[in-house]
């Protein structure tokens, strides 16, 4: 699937990563305005390199190419406050309907479950008053 959609992909994992503390760091990016630099470096780094994204070691590096300070990420690495925020985060997509992942929820009111094609995600963005990114 990967190379019929022309992504990038490890030719093998070899393990399912725990992504909880990648995405305490991605909050710690959210509130530093770096979301759209570190998001797409964890999911190659997962997906086309084949890293562990629950490492630290990874963590840390890829927190810094995005432009992060390393004691920032050290700092969101175990700070509760982004343990209680994915809770709360979790819980209102359950309240939405979410029954397991890939599970997506847009403006904090629409659910997009499941594997869907970027034209779903498009055509929802668009009903919502999204403009597309870059003119695409």
């Amino acid at each position: 699937m990967f190379d019929e959609a022309g992504l990038p992909h490890a030719e093998r994992l070899d393990r399912v990563s725990n992504s909880r503390r990648a995405q305490m760091l991605g909050e710690l990016a959210r509130e530093r305005g770096l979301l759209a630099q570190l998001h797409p470096r964890l999911f190659d780094a997962y997906w086309a390199r084949g890293l562990d994204i629950g490492s630290e070691e990874v963590l840390r590096s890829e927190g810094l190419a995005a432009g992060l300070d390393e004691e920032g990420i050290d700092r969101a690495l175990e700070d509760e406050r982004y343990l209680h925020e994915l809770a709360q985060q979790t819980e209102r997509a359950i309240q939405l309907g979410a029954g397991g992942v890939p599970a997506w929820v847009v403006d904090e009111r629409v659910l997009i479950p499941g594997a869907q094609p970027h034209e779903v995600f498009e055509q929802i963005m668009e009903r919502l008053g999204h403009m597309p990114l870059n003119g695409a």
